[in-house]
């Protein structure tokens, strides 16, 4: 088996934990004690825990000039946090738990696609179709546990998907451990300078570093050093993958946010029937993932990025304007499309827009570049219901993602020409 298609068994097997205990997580925490706002503190720490230590992770994974170290950590550090949960007596021991599977996630997610990006570097094509199939298959194995979590944990106990989660990562780990890493160029290579870096990055604080990394991945650079950028790295700017990846996690964190509430309070539908809608969207990620992958190997990543920007503004006015069946199943499928096409592409695109020295870097500016837009997102898309309504709502998240399309469409025609000069 290569490498390639063992890191895509083990992001099946980490989804599948994600899956088992995602629909049943709030109510696992209430179980134990928590009441609303408490799962929210919960949620937040959690997502500014991982916000922060991503770029930490992929800045170390780049100066150690290694990942396979932080992706077997972060596994077995995820594997020993779910066993936790599983046994936890109350709430209050949920907080330094999630804390440390935070820390331990985010070392796994940024080193696994800078690994992904080391491993597909060695191949000239088909890099869009083979990402599309390694998140293409976490989709699908998500999709199938988040079916089967409820009837476990009634069948069982609530518990116990907390329990099979960690099971799953075990053996997410035991795999990891034969992944083979491809050795470093010599211009890459870790240095004494650079392991010192790496502590001295670990001790100051992570937020400075971030937003000092966020700063100079900004800063206005030289002609000289923008053009050995781009021919570096195939002419693919930085700015809008981050820009993209802020965007998208701000519009769809804000409408789906409250979807469900919409969906059911608003429109009716049974609590059921949205659930099902929600299954008919993710289950048919996995094969247009491929497809979507495929195509921004044809068409470029920036204009596959566009691409997926008009089909979610295509979806969020679907959403106001044909919300009622049978016209909602083809609002669910456009979906499927619009996060693929969105997903596949930004991740070969992260994994291209540098060399392998600042791989980990820019997949953990990614990272944190979504974090920041998703915990923005679910706090303005409440706010905003609570002031326009669900309709005027997801109409106004429509008109942003399509000027985000516009704005990916400039840059695709910019960088177009400079290739053609």
């Amino acid at each position: 088996m290569n490498d390639l298609a063992q890191m895509t068994i083990i992001s099946f097997v980490i989804f599948m934990s994600g899956g088992i205990t995602g629909p049943i997580n709030s109510l696992y925490v209430e179980s134990l004690g928590a009441n609303y706002v408490a799962i929210g503190l919960l949620g937040t720490v959690t997502s500014l825990t991982a916000i922060l230590f991503s770029y930490v992770w992929g800045r170390a994974s780049d100066l150690a000039g290694r990942r396979k170290t932080f992706l077997v950590l972060g596994l077995v550090s995820m594997a020993l946090v779910y066993g936790g949960l599983a046994l936890a007596p109350s709430y209050g021991f949920l907080f330094p738990l999630r804390i440390v599977g935070a820390v331990a996630m985010s070392a796994y997610s940024v080193s696994s696609l800078a690994l992904m990006g080391d491993l597909l570097e060695q191949r000239d094509r088909a890099r869009g179709r083979r990402m599309g199939v390694f998140r293409g298959l976490g989709s699908l194995g998500f999709g199938l546990m988040a079916f089967l979590s409820g009837s476990i944990a009634d069948w069982s106990s609530i518990r116990t998907p907390f329990a099979l989660a960690a099971c799953f990562l075990s053996v997410a780990f035991v795999l990891s451990l034969w992944v083979k890493e491809p050795a470093a160029p010599r211009d890459v290579r870790p240095t004494v300078a650079g392991v010192f870096g790496f502590l001295h990055a670990l001790a100051v604080s992570v937020w400075v570093g971030a937003v000092e990394a966020v700063r100079r991945a900004m800063a206005p650079r030289s002609v000289a050093a923008r053009r050995s950028e781009a021919e570096a790295a195939g002419r693919l700017p930085l700015a809008p993958l981050l820009v993209s990846a802020f965007l998208w996690s701000l519009v769809t964190g804000a409408v789906y946010a409250v979807w469900a509430n919409y969906m059911v309070s608003e429109l009716g539908y049974s609590q059921t029937a949205m659930s099902r809608l929600w299954a008919l969207a993710s289950t048919s990620e996995f094969p247009l993932m491929i497809f979507a992958g495929w195509l921004s190997d044809r068409l470029g990543r920036l204009p596959m990025l566009s691409l997926g920007f008009v089909a979610w503004a295509l979806v969020f006015f679907g959403y106001v304007l044909l919300p009622s069946m049978p016209w909602i199943v083809a609002v669910q499928l456009i979906r499927g499309f619009a996060y693929s096409a969105f997903t596949a592409t930004a991740m070969t695109y992260a994994t291209e827009v540098r060399g392998r020295a600042q791989r980990g870097e820019v997949s953990g500016l990614y990272s944190v570049a979504g974090g920041v837009g998703s915990i923005l997102g679910a706090s303005m898309g409440g706010i905003q219901t609570q002031l326009m309504g669900f309709r005027a709502m997801i109409a106004t998240n429509a008109a942003l993602i399509l000027g985000g399309a516009v704005y990916l469409a400039v840059v695709a025609l910019c960088v177009g020409k400079r290739t053609k000069h």
